[in-house]
């Protein structure tokens, strides 16, 4: 795209082929992205790239412009390749979907931005300003042109609209949350959509009532502003209210949250993380992805290695916790399952002797990891 098919830095948007259009958003991430690929950087690193810079680059234009479902969907599967360390032609096995990996850190996820989901919601601000900041230019501008004898929430898409109208329209929509055949509140989506006390007050408004004098807040916060980032969580969950989890784990936030609260390297924290996601890759997952190895442990030829297994159970792993502090040495052994186990180790253990334990649990990996990579041993006292 040319200099002069821009203003301000923007597409001059116009026929039908979007994806065209905003094909050099797609080429900047992939470029910036390839640059690193170079680089040995560790997760944590990969972690703070993708947040500060690679989702950073779309924001302009989602501010303004609907972005193709295709882009977004390209954009966020570049990331994805990223993140599980895909380097070119070699693809990368992907543990976790990117749509977990976009969930709040606090329910499992990894934190990053779903490109799709704050597109509608840089776009929902936007149609915010139209309906409370009606003594701007930017809404005197736009109620001239498309709504002129209503309100914006009344506004049809009207005669030769642009693109910018049309993505206006699209964030504004909030149909979805009432029924069409009873005219009353889904409860259903709200109660997946907002917290108990919101849903509450949502509930409470009338729907059929038009005597009452209607006033627009954001009830997604204390201040009833509109938070860019409360509402990306909010496109966020509409956009997840059909997916079902699988695992009780995953709404546990509490032992999600302990996770990011130890006072260790990044790389242990993000290690422990995907201990609890089960995505490390052990023989019985590697298996379950239809990669032809042994499932037995490769160091006790006993049991499946799992990763409860490999940083517990192993006699390679008791050796090591035999020498740890009495109070790790009398926790219950017998929980298979990693995410189980990190929170007995929640509920057992002080703030100190967790960080220790995860500690001693990343170093046991990497011991595994040196046994079998290089044949190297690790006397149990070293860790």
């Amino acid at each position: 795209m040319n200099d002069c098919e821009k203003y301000l830095g923007l597409p001059m948007v116009g026929g039908r082929a979007k994806t065209t259009t905003f094909r050099e958003i797609q080429e900047r991430v992939t470029k910036r992205v390839l640059g690193w690929k170079e680089k040995l950087i560790s997760k944590a690193g990969r972690e703070i790239l993708i947040k500060t810079v690679a989702q950073s680059i779309p924001t302009y234009s989602m501010s303004l412009f609907r972005l193709p479902k295709a882009l977004c969907d390209a954009i966020n599967l570049t990331l994805a390749n990223y993140w599980w360390g895909q380097k070119y032609d070699k693809r990368k096995i992907h543990w976790v979907s990117w749509q977990k990996l976009c969930t709040d850190k606090n329910k499992g996820g990894m934190g990053f931005w779903d490109i799709n989901a704050f597109n509608l919601a840089m776009l929902a601000k936007q149609a915010w300003r139209l309906i409370q900041g009606t003594q701007s230019l930017f809404y005197r501008v736009y109620k001239a042109r498309y709504f002129p004898n209503c309100t914006f929430l009344e506004a049809q898409l009207g005669h030769n609209p642009s693109f910018v109208w049309r993505s206006f329209l699209i964030a504004r929509e909030v149909s979805d949350l009432i029924d069409e055949d009873t005219r009353q509140w889904d409860r259903g989506k709200l109660h997946t959509l907002f917290t108990a006390r919101t849903q509450t007050k949502i509930l409470a408004l009338p729907l059929n009532n038009f005597q009452a004098r209607d006033s627009l807040i954001w009830m997604e916060n204390k201040a009833r502003t509109f938070p860019v980032k409360t509402a990306y969580h909010v496109a966020l969950q509409l956009k997840q209210q059909r997916v079902v989890e699988h695992s009780k784990a995953w709404s546990d936030k509490s032992i999600w949250k302990k996770i990011w609260t130890l006072n260790v390297p990044p790389k242990v924290r993000n290690f422990i993380w995907r201990a609890c996601s089960d995505c490390l890759p052990t023989r019985a997952n590697l298996h379950k992805r239809k990669v032809h190895v042994e499932v037995v442990c490769g160091l006790c030829m006993q049991e499946r290695e799992t990763t409860g297994h490999i940083l517990w159970e192993c006699p390679l792993a008791r050796n090591v916790w035999a020498l740890a502090k009495s109070k790790i040495q009398k926790c219950n052994n017998e929980a298979r399952d990693f995410f189980l186990l990190f929170g007995l180790m929640v509920q057992s253990l002080d703030q100190r002797d967790l960080e220790c334990w995860a500690t001693v649990a990343w170093s046991i990996w990497n011991a595994r990891n040196t046994v079998y990579f290089e044949n190297k041993q690790t006397h149990p006292g070293l860790f």
